[in-house]
């Protein structure tokens, strides 16, 4: 097989040298010997099986078939070096595409920050988003459709690193109209009666344990619902006087009418987000990603 490096190096003489019309002022631009340069012009001459120059005293000049080959072999190297420069710049995570899959939102100050770090350090990556449910996401990361999830919670996927990174306060979502909106803030025991909704995917099976730990008493059972819906179609059930929810802070509030959300008083819990990405994924601009995301935890 040929041996390509070499090739390439033979090639480059070659072109010096035509653009010199010399071997010996080609060899003094590639800090060459002239006897180097002489021996890889005539290793590539006899690879071709013919004279690329016609020699002579004052130097070398391109025979018809030469002149032809180098104008041909010069837009090749061109194109060779620029799918080097770029498989280099991809396997270093400087350029390609990183996606990202959402099911919290990019209000969160820990998940802008990350991103525009990691924007400013990668200016060449073009970051693609998508927002889904929770399952979507985690679906899409297994499935390779997608390099890093984000979500509520900390969800136990096989074959994918889970990483906890930052948490959310948690407040109580009523419709605006309820009596309990006119008070600042909330006790458990304030919403100890009161119907709860939540959704059956995402951060719901999170929430219902969370109503249950606080609001559960002995011989008393909270009244939580499971519906199969996502985040904005619950909202809206909340609003139409379906029943309370947990909500996080970076819940976009501007998006849903009829709704107004208060603190737990007292509440020292919170609500925990994490990244999910597939280990098999071998996408540079992840492990950059994730490098700035571990950096910033």
């Amino acid at each position: 097989m040929p041996d390509l490096t070499l090739d390439l190096r033979n090639l480059r003489c070659a072109l010096v040298a035509a653009e010199r019309g010399s071997f010996r002022r080609a060899a003094g631009e590639l800090g060459l010997q002239q006897s180097t340069v002489s021996r890889r012009v005539q290793l590539l001459e006899r690879r071709l099986g013919a004279s690329i120059f016609e020699r002579h005293t004052g130097g070398v000049r391109l025979t018809g078939a030469g002149a032809n080959f180098l104008r041909e072999a010069a837009a090749g190297a061109d194109s060779f070096r620029r799918a080097v420069q770029a498989f280099t710049s991809v396997t270093r995570g400087s350029r390609g595409q990183l996606r990202i899959g959402l099911f919290v939102s990019l209000a969160t100050n820990f998940l802008a920050s990350v991103i525009e770090k990691y924007r400013s350090l990668h200016e060449g990556v073009h970051v693609q988003f998508e927002e889904s449910t929770a399952e979507r996401t985690i679906s899409r990361v297994v499935s390779g459709h997608i390099d890093i999830g984000f979500l509520t919670g900390v969800p136990r996927v096989e074959g994918c690193e889970v990483l906890e990174l930052w948490h959310q306060d948690i407040f109580v979502a009523l419709p605006s109209a309820h009596p309990l909106a006119a008070k600042r803030d909330l006790t458990w025991e304030d919403v100890r009666r009161e119907r709860f909704i939540i959704g059956t995917g995402g951060p719901g099976p999170e929430i219902q344990d969370y109503l249950i730990k606080h609001l559960s008493g002995i011989g008393f059972h909270p009244d939580i619902r499971s519906h199969d819906v996502g985040i904005e179609n619950l909202m809206i059930m909340v609003a139409c006087g379906l029943g309370l929810t947990l909500s996080a802070a970076s819940t976009d509030r501007t998006t849903f009418s009829g709704l107004a959300f208060r603190p737990i008083a007292g509440n020292t819990e919170v609500l925990p987000c994490s990244a999910i990405w597939s280990p098999r994924n071998s996408n540079p601009a992840l492990r950059q990603f994730l490098t700035v995301a571990r950096a910033a935890a």
